[in-house]
């Protein structure tokens, strides 16, 4: 394993997929990265630091349904046949994961929103338009293989990057026992579906719980470096379910 890997691997290819709707949504209003964010009653700098710089998270999806929902306001009224096609194509697939939150802040996008989906495939399955599960460390009775979510405690948008991933959840950080790597709030992406290549941070799923850590070593033992309590443990793998990446992370208030 290379120890010096960025902890969040696919962070890179996530935060490209959020900065190419955000394009999509400026070339659509018209609006600079500032101006779109100012109109959606963000701080401007939020949403130009994410989109010029090097940053170590992707905007939360409060952020997006935000900008997705100041969007199609803007847009009311206006004929999908009169919008940038590419733009469109390209806010197309998240369309299905804001949707019911697009619709309680902007009802009147209603008829725009039914005439993009109408006009062509999204590219997204059925399950990829459910939320997003979210679990604790403490959460019992998740079964992630099955997809059995139906115990989890809480529940968040679907990002776009997990669209087509059934089995991902959330892990929710409640207080700072893991911090300074993660604070309260925190929300760690996981995704079953993906392989251990290459993974830094990863859960441990123990069948009455989950543990956060970095991965050490794969094998008939899996050893993690876990960040609550801080050690070293050693899991059998015939006595866990399960060993999932992190591939994201959504900072409190991003």
């Amino acid at each position: 394993m290379d120890g010096n890997r960025d902890p969040f691997s696919d962070l890179a290819a996530h935060q490209d997929d959020t900065r190419r709707l955000v394009r999509a949504m400026m070339t659509l209003t018209g609006l600079t990265a500032s101006g779109l964010a100012r109109a959606a009653g963000l701080t401007p700098s939020t949403l130009n630091r994410f989109m010029n710089k090097d940053v170590g998270h992707t905007l939360s999806s409060r952020t997006m349904l935000a900008l997705m929902a100041e969007t199609f306001t803007l847009l009311h009224g206006r004929p999908v046949a009169t919008l940038d096609p590419a733009a469109v194509a390209a806010l197309a697939p998240a369309i299905p994961v804001f949707e019911r939150g697009i619709l309680e802040l902007a009802p009147e996008a209603k008829p725009l929103l039914a005439e993009i989906k109408a006009s062509g495939p999204v590219g997204l399955s059925r399950a990829s338009l459910a939320e997003l599960p979210v679990v604790m460390a403490t959460s019992q009775g998740i079964d992630v293989a099955a997809g059995d979510f139906t115990r989890a405690p809480l529940k968040a948008p679907r990002p776009p990057f997990l669209a087509d991933d059934p089995l991902a959840f959330a892990l929710l950080m409640p207080d700072t026992s893991m911090s300074p790597r993660f604070d309260a709030g925190d929300m760690l992406y996981v995704s079953p579906s993906r392989t251990l290549d290459g993974a830094a941070d990863v859960v441990v799923d123990k069948g009455a719980g989950f543990a956060v850590g970095s991965l050490a070593g794969t094998g008939a033992q899996v050893r993690v470096n876990t960040l609550s309590p801080r050690a070293r443990h050693t899991f059998e793998r015939a006595r866990i379910r399960g060993v999932y990446p992190i591939v994201g992370l959504q900072r409190l208030g991003m």
